[in-house]
């Protein structure tokens, strides 16, 4: 699978980051409508995946862009300071859109979602990785 991501990242991986990457910029610029949430979800819990969504999605594609070596490298820490620049700004930019606050604690949930986003970026690529190297020593 690993093999398969790095040789597929355009279609697999980049085209959906930006895709997803610009439908939640859209969500987060539209004016908010005083109906009820019809899914009954906390926003918190919308920003906490909305930021883990983003944060998988964007290190995947740093881990397996070849063109600057250093953020393959550490691509962890870059998705984590992108993802919370991004929140940072989203934050800030929802304070100029009608019927929008920016709220810290949206912030602080979109820090967690990132942080988790980042966990299971590791884990999963530990795994795959795992799985390659067992099969290519066979």
């Amino acid at each position: 699978m690993y093999k398969y991501l790095k040789e597929n990242r355009l279609k697999v991986l980049l085209i959906p980051l930006i895709l997803y990457w610009i439908v939640l910029f859209i969500a987060t610029s539209l004016p908010s409508t005083p109906y009820v949430d019809v899914f009954e979800i906390s926003d918190k819990l919308k920003h906490f995946s909305a930021y883990l969504i983003l944060a998988v999605l964007l290190g995947l594609n740093l881990h397996f862009q070849e063109k600057w070596e250093r953020v393959s490298k550490f691509f962890l820490s870059y998705t984590f300071i992108i993802c919370i620049f991004y929140g940072l700004i989203d934050e800030i930019h929802q304070i100029f859109v009608p019927n929008r606050t920016g709220e810290f604690l949206d912030w602080v949930a979109d820090l967690i979602g990132t942080l988790l986003g980042i966990l299971i970026i590791k884990l999963f690529l530990g795994l795959i990785k795992d799985k390659t190297t067992q099969i290519e020593t066979t």
